[in-house]
């Protein structure tokens, strides 16, 4: 073991002592970059919506530094990019004060690119000046992104990305919809479930195969369209003449868990259970199910 260590030792100091810069000139000097650090501002819009008018949309961000004490730019052009390619348009020129306010509108993201569909997205970022006159783009149009790695210091955010959705608007969620599929196989494609609004952010609807049903209560993030199903009681029993299979719960898990405002439906992936909140699953979950507007 003991020489197995010193032949592993020597390609290591022979790599220390060879990687001096003075041995190998080709070594480029190393340059200190400033991490930016772009913020949404609080209760500012965080989605474009394409279901209403896309041009009344604004992005209301900070532009600040990670690092305040560090090196700082000289300045920072703030700019923006559709779809992840294409040209590359400068919102905010000469930034020299940091944090700085930036404002940009739906109307002048179509103005620089078009109309905007859904899905679409745009991408904020800063092109930096540095004190050598240097300057670091933050979408490079050919090549490699310089310091793609700085997305990965904790709270780190260089860029900024603005999503088109379709807005949820919670008077589209209630009512009747037509299920479309449901792999718990407890309803079929064209039974009719309630969705019922109980405010805002949130509606609900009873699951037929329970008994004496207490309301499923779906939550809407309404900045992503996301719906979620905390593990809740769904009845007293399931119906289906076993007599311990008491205390029904349901919870959504997993990625599918969405609504589409332009179509009208929602998608859960949903796990059933028994035994209450702190109780178990079932197995095969989660289990798909699919409805639409009515």
């Amino acid at each position: 073991m003991k020489k197995i260590l010193a032949y592993s030792l020597l390609p290591v100091l022979i790599l220390a002592f060879s990687c001096r810069k003075a041995d190998n000139p080709k070594i480029p000097e190393l340059t200190r970059v400033p991490v930016m650090k772009l913020t949404v501002v609080a209760a500012s819009d965080a989605s474009i919506d394409v279901a209403g008018n896309p041009a009344v949309f604004k992005a209301n961000f900070d532009v600040g530094l990670l690092f305040p004490e560090d090196v700082k730019p000289v300045k920072v052009d703030v700019v923006v990019r559709k779809n992840g390619t294409g040209a590359v348009k400068v919102v905010k020129a000469d930034v020299s004060t940091y944090p700085g306010n930036i404002q940009v509108t739906g109307q002048q993201l179509i103005d620089w690119f078009g109309p905007i569909v859904l899905n679409d997205f745009f991408d904020f970022g800063t092109d930096i000046y540095l004190p050598g006159g240097q300057k670091i783009e933050a979408f490079r149009t050919t090549g490699v992104q310089y310091s793609g790695g700085t997305v990965n210091i904790p709270t780190s955010s260089p860029t900024l990305r603005y999503t088109a959705i379709c807005k949820y608007d919670p008077n589209t969620f209630k009512g009747n919809f037509v299920v479309v599929q449901d792999d718990w196989l407890d309803t079929n494609p064209g039974d009719i479930i309630v969705f019922t609004q109980i405010d805002p952010t949130h509606f609900s609807y009873i699951y037929p195969s329970v008994l004496n049903p207490v309301p499923i209560v779906v939550t809407v993030n309404t900045g992503n369209n996301n719906v979620t199903i905390a593990k809740q009681v769904i009845g007293s029993i399931w119906n289906y003449g076993d007599p311990t299979l008491t205390q029904p719960t349901a919870k959504t898990t997993g990625p599918t868990n969405f609504l589409a405002p332009c179509d009208k439906t929602i998608t859960m992936s949903i796990d059933y259970g028994i035994g209450g909140v702190n109780g178990g699953t079932f197995g095969g979950g989660p289990y798909l199910f699919k409805l639409r507007k009515q």
